[in-house]
């Protein structure tokens, strides 16, 4: 997979949306597009601006008056765009969204919620190239860990 580090902002725009409001219908398929576009192989090398929202356009609908407005807007990256190729970093977010996905669709809202709230700050991470990762992590997902008894850094880097 190959994605713009802008696309990992909008997913960050996305876990914080979800954050916000778990229990808003048009999240699970927000969820479902996402992990698609997480876990599809890359088939060449080439890289789609606004990956993200246009993936959202087609499959989310009725989100014109919501925190995820944005998705019908593209944006024009005119600089500090760079490419993201690290599987680990789609693996990672893939499981992270898988859960998420299993949360929405059972309507687990809290735990939903607690996910969302530990994994908004991962897509950031990967586009910024966080230099000390598993520090940030462990920092991030403590209070999840704590709450449910997990290791979730451990269970999505597998």
């Amino acid at each position: 997979m190959i994605m713009l580090n802008y696309d990992f902002y909008d997913i960050h725009g996305v876990l914080l949306a979800i954050r916000a409001n778990p229990t808003a219908p048009y999240h699970a398929n927000a969820i479902k597009s996402i992990y698609e576009v997480l876990s599809s192989p890359q088939i060449d090398n080439k890289g789609e601006s606004n990956l993200i929202r246009k993936t959202l356009r087609t499959t989310v609908i009725g989100v014109e008056d919501t925190p995820l407005a944005w998705i019908y807007v593209d944006n024009v990256y005119t600089y500090g765009w760079k490419f993201i190729k690290d599987d680990f970093c789609f693996s990672f977010l893939a499981k992270g969204f898988q859960k998420l996905l299993t949360y929405a669709s059972n309507g687990n809202y809290k735990q939903l919620e607690d996910l969302a709230d530990a994994l908004h700050n991962v897509p950031i991470f990967f586009a910024d190239g966080c230099k000390n990762f598993k520090k940030a992590i462990k920092v991030q997902f403590s209070y999840y860990d704590k709450t449910y008894k997990t290791n979730l850094l451990k269970e999505l880097s597998k």
